[in-house]
């Protein structure tokens, strides 16, 4: 009897220690898998958001920040309603920069009107046919140095010709020698109802980027406003917050059909916030600390809590 005891007592504590490792064993995968989705979200905003304001370094160089907000919270592109501008949101942003990877940087040789045009371009530096390496389906920034600008989309190329369709519904025309270069239009936004990041490219592909977000959000820092509301103010100086309703009240500058507010200029760094849960229900406990969508997990020892992140950008373009 002794010696049974003695086995039960063994056999017991082997037990207690064994349970901890088992559960272990279930949790660390969901866990590994959490801090993935996490990872994956940090590195496509952080990469994105550190090319805002990427200009042109061939025709007109400089900084895109100059005449239009690089960063804007709210959905630009051809899905985007007429409006969105004056309803700006703290879970939503749109990034653009110049890109390093698509056509070369050209000049026009005669006039842009109209909902759709061909336009020949000047042969330039890294320019050759056809169409100065710009593809079908690009999309492209026509700016001009009065500082008006627009968003095209690439829809047949011929020799040193390029036929272009509006991105936005707007009717600013540009005279010859204005500059097209190729852009990147990346826009980032949570969708509560399916608990994903999704990106919008600006035209029709509307697609998830990671699965099991439960909460997205952007603050935003800028510089004091500058003398001239639709002009960029000075890079230097304090950041202080800049509140959500200031980049929606006005003063509106830019083209009459693609308006932005004159504080969207002032912005200088980005303050990002992602959270991320377990996608099983068993793995979620009902700590409303830990867990934004509660589940059924009985304790902790099971239980894989939220991962959440925040991070601040400061783009060297801005």
């Amino acid at each position: 009897m002794i010696a049974l005891a003695l086995t039960i007592l063994v056999m017991g504590s082997l037990l207690e220690l064994a349970n901890p490792a088992a559960a272990l064993h279930r949790t660390l995968p969901e866990a590994a898998a959490v801090q993935q989705r996490l990872r994956y979200a940090f590195d496509r905003l952080f990469s994105d958001l550190m090319r805002a304001g990427r200009g042109t370094t061939e025709r007109l160089p400089g900084r895109l920040g100059r005449f239009l907000p690089p960063i804007v919270p709210y959905r630009l592109g051809h899905r985007a309603a007429r409006d969105t501008h004056r309803r700006p949101v703290a879970n939503a942003v749109s990034v653009l920069s110049v890109s390093r990877r698509a056509g070369a940087e050209a000049t026009t040789l005669g006039p842009i009107a109209g909902a759709a045009t061909t336009v020949e371009l000047g042969a330039g530096p890294g320019c050759t046919q056809p169409g100065c390496g710009h593809r079908a389906r690009d999309m492209v920034l026509v700016f001009d140095e009065r500082g008006a600008w627009e968003l095209f989309r690439v829809t047949a190329v011929a020799a040193m010709r390029l036929t272009l369709e509006r991105v936005h519904a707007t009717d600013t025309a540009f005279a010859p020698g204005a500059v097209v270069a190729p852009v990147d239009l990346s826009h980032y936004y949570f969708d509560a109802e399916q608990a994903q990041l999704r990106h919008y490219d600006g035209w029709r592909a509307d697609f998830p980027l990671v699965d099991q977000l439960v909460h997205l959000g952007f603050g935003f820092l800028g510089v004091a406003p500058g003398p001239t509301a639709c002009q960029s103010p000075a890079t230097v100086g304090q950041l202080v917050d800049i509140d959500l309703s200031q980049l929606g009240d006005g003063p509106w500058c830019g083209p009459p059909g693609l308006p932005f507010d004159a504080d969207l200029l002032r912005i200088r760094a980005v303050v990002v916030t992602l959270r991320v849960q377990s996608g099983a229900a068993e793995f979620r406990g009902v700590d409303p600390r830990l867990f934004t969508r509660p589940g059924s997990a009985p304790g902790m020892r099971g239980a894989v809590p939220d991962h959440e992140v925040t991070f601040t950008v400061a783009p060297p373009n801005l």
